[in-house]
């Protein structure tokens, strides 16, 4: 009779013990939900991990984990976002909560600037769904990113999926198909300059390179620049003035020269970066005008 009695008082003590872990447990999520209420998002992503190192329930996991992962978003902090839903086991969630978490993954992965993460994403959601129509949001993430990755047919295609699953925009179909078209066209598509043939024209002309890339004074100046030096050391050689001319001329004319081909790539470089900007952002902007 004793050991019954010992044995149900320790089933009654661990029964206490759990009911109060949960409790305590249950006042942390609590706590967690209001720092994000208030934009304490640091500081609520803590307690969100905190839920979930004394949390052994698995339905509790995806909705804590995602709501960390929107604190990482918060904070611009896209890494740990990506991070953190990385964590979702979705082998066994609804089509749902899958669609969810993708469509939150390739948003991250293309804000962190991760684009071939960010189209894998896509491209298992697509597979996922099937014949179904990808979320609204994530056709647009779809583009953005492949403008990012210079498919710009690929680009245009999903911008019209996009407008044929608007049924908002139906009237207005075809005069918006036009106006994607017009902005895909090769005229509008960014003029990006090659490197390394702006490299090359500055290697056997300097300054030509700089005109390649559209700075005309500036490749004129380094051209007269550069032949000024040659012509100093040669003169200075010519006069048997060997150290004035190697140093004064030919040795200032290598640095210029080097210089000149290093700035050539850069502007090159920085020309292609603003050209493939603007046209990025006149996309977006269009598309989130509709």
């Amino acid at each position: 009779m004793k050991w019954i009695k010992k044995y149900y008082l320790i089933f009654i003590f661990l029964c206490a013990i759990s009911s109060t872990s949960k409790g305590q447990n249950d006042s942390v999520l609590l706590k967690a939900d209001s720092l994000f209420s208030i934009g304490k998002y640091k500081f609520a992503a803590i307690e969100y991990e905190r839920f979930l190192y004394f949390s052994a329930e698995e339905q509790d996991l995806l909705r804590t984990l995602y709501k960390k992962a929107q604190c990482y978003k918060q904070l611009s902090d896209f890494t740990k976002s990506c991070k953190t839903l990385e964590r979702i086991n979705l082998f066994r969630e609804s089509i749902e909560n899958y669609t969810n978490v993708k469509k939150e993954l390739s948003l991250s992965y293309y804000l962190d600037n991760k684009l071939q993460k960010a189209q894998m994403q896509i491209t298992q959601l697509r597979h996922k769904l099937k014949n179904k129509n990808l979320p609204n949001e994530t056709l647009l993430i779809e583009i953005f990113i492949l403008n990012e990755m210079k498919q710009w047919a690929k680009a245009q295609e999903r911008a019209k999926e996009y407008i044929s699953n608007q049924a908002s925009l139906k009237d207005k179909f075809t005069v918006i198909t036009k106006q994607i078209d017009s902005l895909y066209s090769k005229k509008n598509l960014p003029k990006l300059k090659s490197v390394e043939k702006a490299e090359n024209l500055s290697r056997f002309i300097p300054g030509a390179g700089q005109i390649y890339c559209g700075k005309i004074t500036e490749g004129s100046f380094t051209f007269l620049f550069n032949g000024a030096f040659l012509a100093l050391g040669a003169q200075q050689i010519l006069t048997k003035f060997y150290f004035t001319g190697y140093t004064a001329g030919f040795g200032v004319l290598h640095k210029t020269y080097t210089g000149n081909m290093s700035r050539t790539r850069h502007l090159a470089t920085k020309t292609n970066h603003y050209r493939h900007n603007s046209f990025n952002e006149s996309i977006i902007k269009y598309m989130l005008s509709l």
